[in-house]
């Protein structure tokens, strides 16, 4: 969601404009207070602040930063530029905010997945060794090598692979499982 901060009286123009652009809601803010109320009620993506607004509410710049939480600020004015040029800077804003949501999820995910590669190796490390001990009673022995399995299971997801090898207990030989993803 959008919302455009100006008291011009193109706003709700723009602001249909950057609708028919982005494809996303756009709310209007004609005052500070209006600005921060709809701040505070609601998650934005994009902030725009007509810089001809920011004369006319003194500190309003730094009120609206304080409350836009995550939203990324677009400044722009109004009584200088077209709407289609409002729009166009919002759309490059909207696709500037995607593509670092994008590569923080990708981080995201590559630590998580790293962690626990260190983690499902230590589980298979520990219940092949356990497994290798003749001991066990036969019970015991199919429920770690359930959780053998599930642990190898888990390892082929986090390495993206399509099949995982089973092996048997106590046997060299090893099954392709195939595994649904």
């Amino acid at each position: 969601m959008i919302i455009l901060v100006s008291a011009s009286s193109r706003a709700k123009e723009c602001a249909a404009a950057i609708e028919q652009k982005t494809h996303q809601q756009t709310q209007v803010a004609t005052s500070l207070a209006k600005a921060i109320e709809h701040l505070q009620a609601h998650e934005y993506d994009i902030v725009v602040v007509d810089e001809s607004f920011q004369q006319v509410e003194s500190g309003a710049e730094s009120l609206v930063a304080s409350h836009a939480g995550n939203a990324i600020p677009v400044y722009v004015n109004l009584a200088l530029h077209g709407t289609e040029r409002v729009a166009l800077e919002v759309n490059r804003a909207l696709q500037r905010l995607t593509a670092e949501r994008l590569s923080s999820m990708r981080t995201a995910e590559n630590l998580l997945r790293n962690e626990l590669r260190g983690q499902v190796t230590a589980i298979l490390l520990n219940s092949e060794l356990a497994l290798r001990e003749g001991q066990l009673p036969t019970s015991v022995a199919a429920k770690v090598k359930e959780v053998h399995d599930l642990a190898e299971q888990m390892r082929v997801k986090l390495d993206g692979q399509a099949t995982v090898h089973v092996r048997t207990t106590g046997r060299a030989s090893a099954k392709s499982v195939a595994l649904s993803q």
